[in-house]
């Protein structure tokens, strides 16, 4: 009888304080509109990690994309000279090649994209549908598997 009414107080005391609490809030403007669980990066394929908007730019005709280019390990180690491809329909294509950082950057028209990762001995990555907005900057984090 007695630890019945133990846990009916308890219950009684905790849910009000339950209800009461209000959902948590972003700490940031920032805002992640794509992220792969660790389970897809494990599993020994290239695999994007992050696709987030972080901030306006200054050029509201265009869009900016940076993108991060990593290779698989720990630590994981940016990859210079990785193509990057962002193709818009099916003609219309922007390509740059990831510098010391593994970093490049695009300032493409607003539209939807599709991303290609490639790098001679890892494994190509594509993923496809990205909408990018006029006077955005998103970033993007990729990591490059091994063949």
């Amino acid at each position: 009888m007695y630890p019945k009414i133990i846990i009916l107080l308890m219950v009684g005391c905790w849910l009000p304080k339950l209800y009461a609490q209000k959902p948590p809030t972003p700490k940031s403007p920032e805002q992640i509109l794509f992220k792969v669980d660790t389970l897809a990066a494990l599993s020994g394929e290239s695999s994007l990690l992050v696709f987030k908007q972080s901030s306006i730019s200054p050029d509201t005709a265009k869009a900016m994309l940076r993108v991060r280019v990593m290779e698989e390990g720990n630590p994981r180690e940016p990859l210079q000279g990785a193509t990057v491809l962002l193709r818009r329909d099916n003609d219309k294509m922007l390509g740059r090649v990831t510098k010391h950082d593994g970093r490049c950057l695009f300032s493409p028209t607003p539209a939807a994209y599709t991303v290609r990762v490639q790098m001679t001995g890892l494994k190509t990555l594509e993923k496809s549908i990205f909408v990018l907005e006029a006077g955005k900057v998103y970033d993007m984090e990729i990591v490059m598997a091994r063949n």
